[in-house]
């Protein structure tokens, strides 16, 4: 957990990040709900570690994990300065939340319900691949949904719904 982001002593809201445009739009609302609830977000980007790689794929490990690490928290960083500046435009009157980025090695789904421990509010975006693929790869939002342990705030594929609308669980 990164302290340094909290503000005012609030449970922070955590959000998971890639490089998708759901992970995108579910940026975007967990700024505005940590706005409206006046603390910080934390962007947690999970990542597979080489070690992993090589035993599923039987393959020799090539990468350093603490390498991979750099490299999905500094994409991570890139998509939340992206979203960020869109922010400020787009809120040109509001404070920006305090906003933390963590890259963390594990399954994305343990890794969220991890992070969501202390926290008032974890958002995903969905991706809506669809019930097939889902079976296959696994959800990490069904994930979530059953391991959560604060609110579980899950952003609908964009071209499905309309602006601002959003499921909830609790």
């Amino acid at each position: 957990m990164v302290d340094s982001a909290r503000s005012n002593g609030a449970r922070r809201v955590v959000v998971g990040l890639d490089d998708s445009v759901e992970a995108r739009a579910a940026l975007r609302y967990a700024l505005r709900e940590a706005r409206r609830r006046r603390t910080s977000v934390e962007v947690v980007a999970a990542f597979l570690s080489p070690e992993r790689f090589a035993v599923l794929d039987r393959v020799p490990v090539v990468a350093d994990r603490a390498a991979v690490a750099t490299a999905t928290q500094a994409a991570a960083r890139s998509v939340v300065d992206e979203v960020l500046a869109a922010d400020r435009v787009e809120h040109p009157d509001d404070a920006v939340p305090p906003v933390a980025v963590r890259a963390v090695a594990g399954d994305p789904g343990p890794v969220l319900t991890g992070a969501s421990s202390d926290a008032a509010l974890l958002v995903l975006g969905h991706r809506g691949r669809g019930r097939a693929a889902t079976t296959v790869l696994g959800s990490v939002g069904w994930w979530c949904l059953r391991h959560a342990r604060c609110p579980l705030t899950v952003i609908p594929t964009a071209t499905a719904t309309p602006a601002g609308s959003a499921a909830t669980a609790s």
